[in-house]
């Protein structure tokens, strides 16, 4: 039996509804609704998910049941009763009041829990997500505007779990969603697809209840097959260069789907940090991902798909983006959370220092990470307060700057780092605090290992290596290190001068001061330092294969606790993983503890044990730890610093 009311005729219907609904709220109320207006325009949201399902229903020339049309009638009658509402004032509350909609799907959701587990294991239901400062009713809110980001070295890729750098980390948070994400304010893990869960108060097992009308950014429905899918055939599979993430997610035994929206988790044993794995990885859609080969994803560069509020303005898997263009995100207007009012958010590399602050300045950008001597210098310039934020302030993902001595075999050799004493004597001979302050300005401090105050897990008897040049002399000697021809460069037994490779990113002044610093210091000691300057984009190749002598880099936590075993286990020196300094000093046996110890107090006096081993051996010369630093265009508004970090979807652009 053919439907008279076709889907054309839906769409109209909805369209002259929405038409209907902006037009009472324009004359009722006016500003003082934007926030209800955009609880409605998320339900509205998701009836165009509907809508997308229906169609394509009919593109693949299903029949219309009864069923469907059930459905469209109940679509209609929803949007009906808005309408209805709007015009009754039923919907009038107090502007400075976060509101909410009697009935909401959140609230109808929790009426049914016949998808948890039975046997009292509690469920923690997780509220709808917003914004942690919600921009609707500020003045000069609109929707619209580019927001453009500079970052300061080239990156590789963007294709999610394969690209591992900070960069392509953050316009991936953009595109992609996890079950759980950490909260900008506390930090505490809160349900983003997760609509709640069940875990096992002894650590075994984790089940899920996804949330329902979530979709992917081409309107295909989030399932927890794709979360299974995710887990099992993506992460895990050997053919993907995957290995880094695949290394340190050995606890998940088995993720099961259980429904359509209910999948679990089972955890070979109890573990720290077995709710953080499970929740805190980016969900891929199945769907566009099995299209390719595993050889087609390997060498790709930018296949990112999600539901996130933002999605690649050109995923095409034969014209994919390539280094050395612009990353350009427009908003994804099928996001089930609160929409951006940004339009776009554009990504540009520009290398050098005075060249980024010179196209901020002229506002062909809107932010930039400016030098400590840029921000030192530029902040305090007369009317700058009125053009530019100015931030600066320390946070979850401030992280260290390092240098990584190579503990293992390059091509077959060891280098001279493989002994300890000479990492120690090479910490001793770097003044920290001098570089600190003379090339950072003052900012920052010194750090004494990967925890750093005030992180509980940082041994607060730890103190930083000293600068002492005749201690350092006495352990090379110790090591077998001597001038023994009066060269000035130190010999071995074997009458191998003490020669090694540093390796650092192009671009940065600032490195290459700490390049400069490095080689006199060494210099000073016997000690030959040869500089290999590199681009960006190829550091993940020579980390990968092991191909340095010493290396300089930073870590940025991605928790306010992270896992350890990721950059320290040696498990982690194997199939590419993050030990690339291939460090192997009986640290596993504090980091399987630290990941078996579930209470908190027990498991950071192990971590402080963890921590005392690391100083001792000196795998890293830890640098500092420095504060985010960053200028932003005052055109944006709604601009906050987080202990998260910055949430750039919350701004909006009013010039």
């Amino acid at each position: 039996m053919q439907n008279k009311f076709g889907l054309k005729d839906f769409v109209l219907m909805v369209l002259v509804v929405l038409v209907g609904v902006f037009t009472l709220l324009n004359i009722k109320e006016g500003d003082r609704r934007w926030e209800k207006t955009q609880e409605l325009l998320n339900k509205v949201g998701t009836v165009e998910q509907q809508v997308a399902k229906l169609d394509r229903n009919f593109k693949e020339n299903q029949a219309v049941t009864q069923d469907v049309l059930t459905k469209i009638d109940d679509v209609g009658a929803q949007l009906s009763n808005l309408e209805s509402m709007l015009a009754s004032g039923e919907l009038r509350i107090d502007p400075s009041a976060r509101p909410s909609i009697q009935g909401s799907a959140d609230t109808r959701s929790r009426s049914s829990e016949s998808w948890a587990r039975p046997g009292g294991v509690p469920i923690q239901w997780q509220p709808r997500i917003d914004f942690a400062s919600a921009p609707y009713g500020m003045e000069g809110y609109r929707i619209g505007g580019e927001f453009t980001e500079v970052f300061g070295a080239q990156l590789s890729k963007l294709t999610p779990v394969l690209a591992e750098d900070t960069y392509a980390r953050r316009i991936n948070d953009q595109i992609c969603e996890s079950l759980g994400d950490l909260d900008p304010v506390t930090l505490k893990m809160r349900g983003l697809l997760a609509e709640a869960w069940q875990y096992d108060p002894e650590g075994y097992w984790l089940r899920v209840k996804i949330r329902d009308n979530v979709n992917f950014s081409d309107g295909v429905e989030v399932t927890a097959e794709d979360v299974r899918w995710t887990f099992h055939d993506y992460i895990n599979n050997p053919e993907l260069e995957t290995e880094a993430l695949r290394s340190i997610l050995t606890s998940i035994e088995k993720v099961e789907v259980i429904s359509e929206k209910v999948v679990e988790f089972t955890f070979n044993q109890p573990d720290a940090y077995n709710l953080q794995a499970a929740l805190g990885i980016y969900i891929l859609p199945k769907h566009f991902y099995i299209q390719l080969t595993p050889s087609q994803i390997n060498q790709s560069t930018a296949l990112s798909m999600g539901s996130g509020p933002f999605k690649l303005s050109n995923l095409d898997v034969d014209n994919q983006w390539a280094p050395g263009k612009d990353v350009i995100l427009v908003r994804n207007e099928q996001y089930w959370g609160p929409k951006p009012a940004l339009d776009t958010m554009r990504f540009k590399v520009i290398i050098e220092d005075i060249a980024r602050l010179t196209e901020f300045r002229n506002s062909n950008v809107s932010m930039i990470g400016p030098s400590s001597p840029q921000f030192s210098k530029v902040s305090r310039e007369e009317g700058w307060e009125d053009f530019a934020y100015s931030l600066n302030w320390a946070n979850m993902r401030s992280g260290y700057g390092f240098i990584g001595w190579q503990c293992g075999p390059r091509n077959g050799k060891l280098t001279p780092f493989h002994d300890k004493r000479v990492r120690q004597a090479m910490t001793l001979i770097i003044d920290r605090q001098l570089i600190i302050d003379d090339i950072f300005n003052g900012i920052g401090s010194v750090a004494v290992g990967p925890n750093n105050p005030p992180s509980p897990a940082a041994n607060p008897d730890i103190e930083p290596w000293p600068y002492d040049l005749e201690r350092a002399k006495a352990l090379l000697a110790e090591a077998g290190w001597v001038d023994t021809d009066n060269d000035g460069i130190l010999e071995n037994e074997r009458g191998d001068e003490f020669t090694f490779e540093f390796t650092r990113v192009a671009g940065s002044q600032t490195t290459e001061r700490i390049q400069k610093y490095l080689v006199d210091q060494c210099a000073a000691v016997g000690i030959r330092c040869e500089p290999r300057i590199v681009d960006w984009s190829l550091y993940d190749q020579i980390l990968k294969n092991r191909d340095f002598d010493a290396i300089m880099m930073g870590w940025a936590a991605s928790s306010p606790e992270s896992d350890p075993k990721q950059i320290w286990h040696t498990d982690s020196i194997q199939n590419q993983g993050h030990n690339f300094i291939q460090w192997d000093a009986g640290q596993d046996q504090y980091i399987d503890k630290i990941k078996l110890t579930l209470d908190f107090d027990e498991r950071m006096k192990v971590f402080h044990q963890f921590h005392s081993l690391i100083h001792e051996e000196q795998p890293y010369t830890f640098l500092r730890v420095g504060p985010w630093l960053r200028f932003i265009n005052k055109d944006f508004k709604n601009v906050h610093t987080y202990p998260k970090g910055l949430e750039q979807r919350e701004y909006y652009y009013a010039p």
